[in-house]
């Protein structure tokens, strides 16, 4: 795998200093300037782009193996600027607060990387030595530069070996929000999972309450992972389709029965996550929850044709004649 099999043809190369490669360590790229950081986000389209880590001359880059060294190639989520504390490990944020102070406060994620193949790093003067040296130009301090040309062909024929880095519960629940919102998915589908995952939070909030039964606890996760988790269900776990009966579910239906419902699948647990949502057609998750699943699929069986006088263990239903019926 080489650098060019991370973005497209007609994509930049960017490079920043780096003291280290990439990894579990620090999952971010950081800035001492918030403008670094928007100016990047705003240049940098993943799929498109890369940007290349450098490592620093300076004793801050504590490797000597690193130094001046091409190191990893990444892509950041460009869209939101976070505080660096909160999506990386405490133990390196101390060890930074320790030695360096609040050096680096703003970062973006990493959502690829790669390390460059060894054993040793290529050196980032015989690879791109114009937009190293303008490293040093004082307009560039703390900032980033591109390789152009020749420089950043050289760059993407680098070989790499894809890393898999694990990120901060923030990072991760910014980015299932972003999917939720990408431009691909209909935007009726968006306003049904908005719809829905407001639904739950107050269910949620209402959860203990006694009207004329008592409402059970029930838990969920923020609106923006909600939102995640409902798109990841109705677009690519369930194909959208119902959980239950099988049947299209429409966004844009004008019929209540037919509309989304988010049920949870076991209805005595008050959590609303992945191992306990599903997607369904109202009329199904409420003729579940009234008369329970082993009866509900009798009867979606009884509408499809299925002769269940018995059921699936041989014994008759209740005792009675149920008539197919399509």
């Amino acid at each position: 795998m080489r650098v060019a099999d991370m973005m497209r043809p007609d994509g930049h190369v960017f490079l920043k200093s780096e003291w280290a490669p990439i990894s579990d360590y620090w999952p971010a790229v950081s800035f001492t300037k918030r403008s670094v950081g928007i100016d990047l986000g705003q240049r940098f389209k993943p799929g498109r782009d890369i940007l290349i880590y450098v490592g620093t001359t300076s004793e801050l880059t504590r490797d000597p193996a690193h130094r001046s060294r091409i190191l990893s190639a990444v892509v950041p989520e460009p869209n939101r600027l976070h505080e660096t504390r909160k999506i990386i490990p405490a133990e390196s944020w101390a060890w930074s607060m320790n030695y360096n102070g609040a050096r680096w406060p703003h970062s973006l994620a990493i959502v690829q990387a790669a390390s460059i193949a060894g054993p040793a790093y290529p050196y980032a003067r015989e690879i791109v030595p114009k937009a190293y040296a303008s490293f040093a130009a004082m307009e560039n301090r703390g900032w980033f530069v591109e390789a152009i040309g020749d420089e950043r062909d050289a760059v993407m024929a680098l070989e790499v070996i894809p890393l898999h880095l694990n990120l901060a519960p923030d990072v991760i629940a910014y980015l299932g929000l972003r999917a939720s919102l990408h431009v691909d998915i209909p935007k009726s589908v968006k306003q049904e999972v908005s719809r829905m995952a407001m639904l739950i939070i107050d269910r949620v909030n209402s959860g203990g309450e006694v009207s004329v039964r008592t409402n059970p606890i029930r838990f969920a996760p923020n609106i923006s992972e909600l939102s995640a988790l409902l798109t990841r269900l109705w677009q690519d776990d369930q194909g959208g389709d119902c959980a239950l009966c099988g049947a299209p579910i429409h966004a844009t239906t004008g019929n209540e029965m037919m509309k989304a419902s988010a049920d949870r699948i076991d209805s005595t647990n008050g959590a609303y996550n992945e191992s306990n949502v599903q997607i369904t057609h109202l009329a199904c998750n409420l003729a579940k929850n009234q008369w329970g699943l082993h009866h509900f699929e009798e009867w979606i069986a009884a509408l499809r044709g299925v002769d269940v006088t018995e059921d699936v263990g041989g014994s008759p239903v209740d005792g009675r004649s149920v008539p197919a019926s399509r």
